[in-house]
């Protein structure tokens, strides 16, 4: 059975490198410290463990092809401004001593003016190497974007059929900000589909920061968070000319990377100018656990106002799952939009991103059993929107955690044993999804079509370890189906009984049959 990925990136951490380094799609990644002279020789390290595993390549081509990952959503992404400064204050990139991370470019990045040279430059590098350079994969592999599903041929084991996704419409500008930012967009965009004759199946509005068409969610961990404030409010009238203009090019928009206002009003202009008909998806995703009535339910400390935005800390709420925890952040789906997506027919790639799943960060506080959370910011200019009920934010009481929030002692054995839990966090992704829709009377099968995998890889991401790479995908899918068959204690917490899912059926639809159906209804 051959591998769906709704979003991968192929050919992100390559475009970084030294211009020595003359990296292509298909290259392995290996990050190297330059040390200097020793014994007279040039001599590189490689870095520790943890930052290798988030840095190096974990979805090159030669990887998908030799995984069987035969369709995949493709994304284009040019690196923001701010993540380009984030990593230049750190003195160990801004050195140039690290061999992926040229500082030139890093620079050439961080003016913010010329997102859509990255952008061709990103998708020359895909176009311009439709097969391997010598000795690095099998002759015979093939890379090749793809315009419908009927161009898609599953006998072809050989080659990865891409289908492109733009993740950030900054990735059409020149400067987004700047007083002619839509006109240069639109010029941009119609240059983008000339030049390559290749299909747009889908985009994020906003990605990690300001874009002056539609407000973002908080979604920065690793750079210094205040560079990532959102400070927008939903949509802009720029912005809904824009979900107009994609959905009249049948470009499908992604619910990922929009602030929760900004979501709600995506819903209302659906309606308003008649594309109800046009599947919500989100390509990457992980779930809150929770309705958006309850977006602020479970916190713990009362919101504080600081520095323009407003800071949360969320308790985990458990997992429908045993063993499992949610990310209550607003980047994160809820139960409502789960209900939305499905009943619209459309897709949720689930993130293999550890944090996004709800798997705790490791903190020496769980040493005293103090409770985990997940912090966020919400623009103080959609305040009314997100805190509803409330005229002033700072009112809304912590929420007592019970047993239903995971606990100190509870993060921690999980944080010890991280490769054996991190299938459950999987799995409570996937059995919420169902559970939700049994709760709001649509059919577990309908539900289970829904669902597939939306890696992230290569998108410097943390991710699952029990599913580092994407050729670990197969032995992740097979571990996946002995819990669901071999593990009775698994099915005792669920609202779901054993016999109401067929394991092979609900796994072979994630990984890969669910997307192809779904792409022969909506990539014709």
């Amino acid at each position: 059975m051959p591998f769906f990925d709704f979003h991968c990136h192929p050919s992100l951490k390559q475009m970084l490198s030294a211009p020595g380094e003359n990296l292509t799609p298909w290259h392995d990644l290996k990050v190297k410290l330059k040390i200097g002279k020793l014994f007279g020789r040039e001599t590189s390290i490689g870095i520790n463990s943890l930052f290798n595993g988030v840095f190096n390549s974990q979805s090159n081509l030669k990887q998908m092809q030799r995984a069987g990952v035969q369709l995949a959503g493709v994304v284009i992404y040019s690196i923001e401004n701010k993540i380009a400064q984030g990593i230049l204050e750190r003195k160990i990139a801004s050195s140039g001593k690290i061999n992926l991370m040229d500082p030139a470019k890093m620079r050439e990045l961080q003016s913010g003016n010329n997102y859509y040279e990255w952008t061709k430059r990103t998708m020359d590098a895909l176009v311009n190497n439709p097969s391997p350079p010598a000795g690095i994969a099998p002759k015979s592999a093939r890379f090749k974007f793809i315009n419908k599903i009927e161009e898609f041929d599953r006998n072809d084991t050989n080659t990865v059929h891409g289908i492109l996704i733009l993740e950030g419409l900054h990735d059409f500008c020149n400067d987004p900000f700047s007083a002619d930012a839509e006109a240069e967009f639109d010029a941009n965009f119609a240059d983008f589909q000339q030049r390559y004759n290749t299909r747009i199946f889908a985009v994020n509005i906003p990605h990690m920061q300001d874009f002056p068409a539609a407000n973002h969610a908080f979604g920065m961990q690793i750079i210094k968070e205040e560079l990532f404030y959102p400070n927008g409010s939903g949509l802009t009238e720029w912005g809904k000319r824009l979900v107009k203009k994609l959905y009249d090019n049948k470009i499908l928009i992604d619910f990922k990377h929009m602030s929760f206002y900004t979501r709600t009003q995506l819903i209302a202009q659906r309606s308003l100018q008649g594309f109800e008909d046009i599947p919500l998806i989100c390509t990457h995703a992980g779930l809150t656990g929770c309705h958006s009535d309850n977006r602020y339910k479970y916190l713990n400390t009362r919101p504080k106002l600081q520095n323009g935005v407003w800071r949360i800390r969320h308790h985990k709420l458990k997992g429908s799952v045993q063993d499992s925890a949610f990310n209550l952040s607003s980047i994160n789906l809820y139960d409502d939009e789960i209900i939305r997506i499905i009943r619209s027919k459309g897709l949720i790639g689930i993130s293999l991103d550890q944090r996004i799943l709800g798997f705790p960060t490791d903190s020496v506080a769980y040493q005293l059993n103090d409770y985990p959370y997940d912090q966020e910011f919400v623009a103080h200019s959609e305040d009314e929107i997100f805190f509803r009920g409330y005229d002033d934010p700072a009112d809304i009481p912590f929420y007592i955690p019970g047993d239903d929030v995971l606990t100190g002692d509870e993060a921690l054995v999980h944080g010890e044993n991280s490769f054996e839990y991190h299938y459950y966090y999987f799995l409570n992704q996937v059995f919420h999804i169902l559970q939700v829709a049994k709760k709001a009377g649509i059919p577990i099968s309908e539900a289970a079509r829904c669902i597939c995998i939306g890696s992230d890889f290569d998108g410097l991401i943390n991710t699952l370890d029990c599913c580092r790479t994407v050729e670990e995908l197969g032995g992740f899918k097979t571990y996946l189906r002995q819990i669901l068959t071999r593990r009775p204690s698994f099915w005792q917490p669920l609202s779901i009984r054993r016999e109401q899912v067929d394991a092979d059926d609900l796994l072979e639809g994630i990984f890969f049959n669910n997307a192809l159906d779904f792409l022969k209804v909506n990539f014709k």
